[in-house]
């Protein structure tokens, strides 16, 4: 996964605070990498004009608790509420200071079949969306 940050240094800043940790690969001054963010997956930031997108969500075991740290660590532009669907996913996302957005989200179900859900959650955009949709960078 990788995002643009107009400035490399306030980037790194930032979402070392995020994800608990600095990065451990730089190869150039405008771009920095952490290993393993999750199994077989790496998140980089690269100096450039930001080109928000939809949230890449990483599975954490206490959203409540990481959800929280994020808040204090990082402050993020804009955070949501955790959203609970009941017996299966927990979710929340994040816009970084550039419009960038990233998420969590913990499973709720304990094994076997997860329940099915009714309706399509995807009619409705979320506060992210609007934002990413409509090219809306926080201040």
């Amino acid at each position: 996964m990788q995002v643009y940050v107009p400035d490399i240094h306030a980037g790194v800043e930032f979402y070392s605070r995020a994800l608990g940790r600095a990065p451990n690969f730089a190869p150039t001054p405008d771009f920095q990498e952490w290993d393993h963010i999750a199994p077989n997956v790496t998140f980089q930031v690269a100096e450039g004009a930001p080109r928000p997108t939809y949230p890449v969500r990483l599975r954490v075991t206490d959203i409540e608790g990481e959800r929280d740290r994020i808040l204090r660590d990082a402050s993020p532009s804009y955070a949501t509420a955790i959203k609970r669907f009941e017996g299966l996913v927990a979710v929340c996302d994040f816009l970084d200071p550039w419009g960038n957005a990233f998420g969590l989200y913990q499973v709720l179900f304990a094994g076997g079949e997860p329940p099915r859900l009714t309706g399509s959650n995807r009619e409705h955009m979320t506060e992210v969306e609007k934002r990413i949709a409509g090219a809306v960078v926080p201040e």
